[in-house]
């Protein structure tokens, strides 16, 4: 359900059918599983810990609004791991995905336990995967969702 729609809703203005909702979600992009071609995965130790609120905020996601949003973030659940998964909003193709783990002394607070990124060239062509989706996935929590995942300045490495 979009943003606008759950402030509907919350003030008694707005009554969907759940089809109306699958449909709808569905004509955003929003999909229950994305699946790579080619998954290549690495342990990211070095993630700094997500604080709730942040963890919050990246659960929410990013849903394109317009035929120029490149993007699609969205909370996944694998297995029953937690994770973020970064997708092309045309072809619904993931780039990465971070999965999480409760922190060690934060039991509200998550860790990145591990990315995966996509090792098909046709769909993804990064010469340098692993940290290019490492500099994606830290980018794109800074900019968007206020979550630092590494200290300092996001290496050109990394």
């Amino acid at each position: 359900m979009r943003a606008n729609d759950v402030a509907a809703e919350a003030e008694g203005g707005l009554v969907r059918k759940e089809e109306e909702v699958e449909e709808t979600e569905a004509g955003e992009g929003k999909k229950d599983t994305y699946e790579f071609s080619r998954p290549l995965s690495a342990p990211w130790d070095e993630a700094q810990v997500i604080l709730s609120d942040g963890w919050e905020r990246m659960m929410v996601g990013v849903w394109p609004q317009q035929m120029e949003d490149r993007w699609i973030v969205a909370h996944v659940v694998d297995d029953g791991e937690d994770g973020i998964v970064f997708a092309r909003s045309w072809t619904g193709f993931p780039i990465a995905k971070v999965f999480v783990i409760p922190a060690p002394n934060d039991a509200t607070a998550k860790k990145v336990a591990r990315i995966t990124w996509e090792g098909d060239n046709e769909r993804w062509g990064s010469e340098d995967g692993e940290a290019a989706a490492k500099r994606l996935v830290a980018r794109f929590a800074r900019g968007r969702f206020q979550v630092d995942l590494v200290d300092g300045e996001i290496p050109d490495d990394y």
